[in-house]
């Protein structure tokens, strides 16, 4: 059996993240979970990820930035931005997939499912 696929998940509403979080987990991720750039940055220096779900407006910094930075780290891994507001024209959509916000971990996954393929 394949191990876990490793998902980032970078969002300031706490009740959001800890939701996000049980629902990737009860779909068999491996979660870490933080709330800023900084930590997301930090994690992806020490731990091999897969995937991550990045909150368009952070406390320090930008989604559209962390993507950027994200993949000078690692550039397989898939990325999915989300945010409540529609028009983010500063998204490089080469990069990244957006997802507007309400978004659901079904939903989510069904997106990583169907980019993985290309990666096998």
């Amino acid at each position: 059996m394949a191990c876990a696929p490793h998902l980032l998940i970078v969002e300031d509403n706490r009740s959001l993240r800890q939701m996000l979080t049980w629902e990737f987990e009860d779909l068999g991720y491996r979660v870490t979970a933080t709330d800023c750039c900084a930590e997301a940055m930090r994690t992806a220096r020490q731990e091999q990820l897969d995937m991550a779900l990045l909150d368009y407006n952070l406390p320090d910094g930008c989604g559209a930035d962390l993507v950027t930075q994200l993949r000078a780290i690692n550039p397989q891994m898939q990325i999915i931005l989300s945010s409540g507001y529609l028009n983010v024209r500063e998204c490089d959509y080469s990069l990244c997939h957006f997802e507007p916000k309400p978004i659901s971990a079904k939903k989510l996954h069904q997106l990583f499912q169907s980019k993985t393929h290309h990666h096998a």
